[in-house]
């Protein structure tokens, strides 16, 4: 009897067991039979496709993934569904090879006309989600594009909430829908604007809580480093903002390791740097030497025994040279890095457990970088052994040892602890970063980042980048007042929501429980660079390059133009010429005309202008050669281009020129086809074959300069084939 109750008991515990599982499963498979009728009845699947699913089960949804296959083996179409656990369709793509061909030829349908075909789409895929977006104008086309792209944002209570976001794909010529995906965060909680401050008060509270400073950043040109003085944000703009209730300083998100990720962040750059180094073209010492350079280098010897006699890289008689390269510097290629690997000899298992690599200047002799890896199995019992100023400490006094020379010329980029969580607590590492002053001026591109193992209280890695240059005096810049003017003015400061669970807070604290509703804020806006030159006070890039507003190309001198609408409809698709006014009646020349018909092969170097530099010039005639369009011999920028000539080129865009050359076989009903250059006969006659010239219906006038206009809708012509 007694083991007869033990074993009901037994058996009441598995089914309180199984029973949870079989109610997870049941409601799982409920889902998945939504999730299926909802992908049907938004979209046209036929009904021999072959079906498969998957699910993405966790903790804050279920998403199932459902796709189905067409039986043609030739062309075969893939439809891929993504529906969450509540009927939302997250995302949905339609793939044949068919749809995804690409050539140059002009859509059947407008971007306006697509656009409103999305909106369309989006309301039968999620009725009423339209009335929650706003439009982000952010695509360009290329009239090498198969599809149109289309990108919408949230828009709560009239305030963006960038974190949420559609995008659309509509194929150009057939108007359907190729692709649809949903970024939502869901029940996500926005507290009322009311109470927020003014925008003017949103200025005031941005310079005095986030603010902008005066830097260096720089441009490399043919491997020369020029410097250039910038104002820029003191923090990044992701993850500091300005409360819109308080107008106080608001950190969205926790870094747990250290390190700063402002704009011009001097640690990124100089992983960046290294990994360039390190992917750049390797030149071998003989290489070197026929050209002239390896007697001001060091040997690969000497490289070795700096890194072997370094007492800091811990180097010692137990580690083998196991690789090494010689190569430029970057981005200042006029400078030369040995780079050695060593490690200790591998165990029975084959693994190599400990090693350090080290990056030498190879005419200075200094070393530049060293990181090193040494296994410690006891890592996960240890604790961390110091506070943030304590490994600081050793970190200076690293570098006062070592670089004496550079730490004096650097500041601590103190603002990286604002970027920790818990800034006073003990981590197992540290990133400790140091900046460049040049005569006060940050640059951040410049100076040293160091790596502290805090369970064993060594520094296991640094970097120290240090451009030879020439740094431009500061004292005719615009003022900060000027600076806070432009950044308002012209990049704007606004309302927005953000969402702070888009970042990992460390676990078993407080704040991630908290984290459950979008904030408030006042932003930067996301479409601009943070950039103002300090001389001329232009929007521009971190380079220096100058930020120019993306805005349609229009023309004051076409209204009314036989030519007006293939012009203005080339423009839409990047091919046209630069200038207010198009001066449809004027006559091209060759470098003009070479210029528009390259945008339609792909070509994505600036628009050729009166004022284009030679090497621009030269660049775009050289792709043109390489594409057999232009010959060698042919090439006059500033000729003009005859009707002939015109249709030549473009035939031979077509890479028709082959047949064209053939002689006797061609027929030209123009009245003055006796005019053709013998040679471009066959041009002429494929181009009015194919409808890209038709003259005046009765004359070709084959010697006549090609107007602008004629050039435009010669191409246009072409496009429509």
């Amino acid at each position: 009897m007694k083991r007869k109750a033990v074993l009901l008991l037994a058996f009441a515990l598995v089914l309180s067991m199984i029973l949870p599982v079989q109610g997870f499963a049941a409601e799982m498979d409920r889902e998945l039979e939504n999730a299926i009728r909802t992908a049907k009845s938004r979209f046209s699947i036929p009904e021999d496709y072959k079906f498969s699913s998957n699910i993405y089960a966790s903790q804050a949804q279920n998403v199932y993934e459902l796709t189905w296959r067409s039986q043609d083996t030739v062309d075969p179409t893939i439809i891929n569904v993504s529906v969450d656990g509540k009927g939302n369709i997250l995302y949905y793509s339609k793939y044949s090879q068919s749809n995804y061909r690409i050539g140059r030829k002009l859509p059947e349908f407008s971007r306006e006309e697509a656009r409103k075909k999305a909106g369309d789409y989006i309301e039968h895929i999620a009725p009423g989600l339209p009335g929650e977006l706003a439009y982000r104008d952010m695509h360009s086309d290329s009239i090498m594009d198969f599809s149109y792209y289309f990108t919408y944002y949230r828009v709560v209570d009239g305030v963006p909430y960038y974190n949420d976001t559609v995008s659309v794909s509509i194929h150009r010529d057939t108007g359907e829908l190729l692709s649809y995906s949903r970024n939502w965060t869901g029940d996500v909680e926005f507290p009322s604007r009311e109470g927020a401050i003014s925008p003017e008060e949103a200025r005031k509270a941005y310079r005095e809580n986030l603010g902008l400073r005066l830097i260096y950043s720089y441009r490399a040109e043919d491997g020369v480093i020029r410097a250039i003085p910038l104002y820029t944000t003191v923090y990044d703009n992701d993850t500091f903002v300005i409360d819109a209730y308080t107008g106080k300083k608001h950190r969205l998100s926790f870094d747990p390791y250290g390190g700063a990720r402002y704009p011009a962040d001097a640690t990124t750059a100089q992983k960046t740097a290294l990994q360039v180094v390190f992917d750049e073209v390797r030149l071998t010492p003989e290489e070197l030497k026929a050209i002239g350079e390896a007697s001001e280098l060091i040997s690969l010897g000497e490289a070795e025994k700096l890194a072997r006699d370094a007492e800091f890289t811990g180097i010692t008689d137990e580690y083998e040279l196991a690789y090494y390269y010689l190569n430029t510097s970057w981005p200042d290629n006029r400078e030369y890095s040995w780079m050695l690997q060593f490690s200790t000899p591998a165990g029975e298992d084959g693994i190599v457990n400990d090693y350090v690599s080290v990056v030498i200047n190879a005419r200075t002799k200094e070393i530049t970088s060293f990181y090193s890896y040494i296994d410690t199995p006891d890592a996960d019992s240890k604790q961390p052994l110091k506070d943030l100023a304590g490994a600081r400490a050793d970190a200076d006094a690293f570098l006062e040892k070592y670089y004496p020379g550079y730490f004096r010329q650097m500041e601590y980029n103190k603002i990286d602890e604002e970027y920790m969580y818990d800034v006073n607590g003990k981590h197992k590492s540290y990133t400790i970063s140091y900046t460049r002053l040049v005569d006060g001026v940050p640059f951040p591109d410049n100076g040293v980042s160091i790596s502290y193992d805090n369970l064993n209280g060594k520094i296991t890695g640094f970097s120290l980048n240090w451009f030879n240059a020439e740094f431009p005096s500061v004292e005719n810049v615009i003022s900060l007042d000027e600076a806070y003017d432009i950044l308002f003015d012209k990049v704007g400061l606004g309302l927005e929501y953000r969402y702070r669970p888009n970042v990992v807070i460390p676990y078993g604290t407080e704040e991630k429980q908290e984290n459950t509703r979008a904030v408030l804020v006042y932003a930067l806006s996301p479409e601009k660079p943070l950039y103002i030159d300090a001389e001329s006070g232009m929007i521009v890039y971190r380079d220096g390059g100058e930020y120019k507003e993306p805005k349609k190309v229009s023309y004051t001198d076409i209204e009314g133009h036989f030519a007006e609408k293939q012009i203005r409809v080339l423009a839409d698709f990047g091919i046209y010429l630069e200038g207010s006014e198009f001066r449809p009646d004027d006559a091209i020349v060759q470098k003009e005309f070479l210029a528009l018909l390259a945008k339609t092969l792909n070509y994505y170097a600036p628009v050729i202008t009166e004022k284009s530099s030679r090497d621009e010039i030269d660049e775009l005639y050289a792709y043109l050669i390489r594409e057999g369009v232009v010959r060698e011999y042919e090439k006059a920028p500033d000729s003009v281009v005859t009707r002939e000539e015109a249709v030549k080129y473009m035939i031979r865009a077509l890479k028709y020129d082959r047949v064209a050359e053939i002689r006797g076989i061609f027929s030209v009903s123009f009245g003055d086809s006796d005019s053709i250059s013998g040679d471009l006969y066959g041009y002429v006659a494929i181009a009015s074959g194919l409808g890209i010239v038709k003259g005046d219906g009765v004359y070709f006038r084959p010697k006549k300069n090609t107007t602008r206009a004629e050039a435009a809708v010669m191409i246009y012509n072409y496009l429509r084939l």
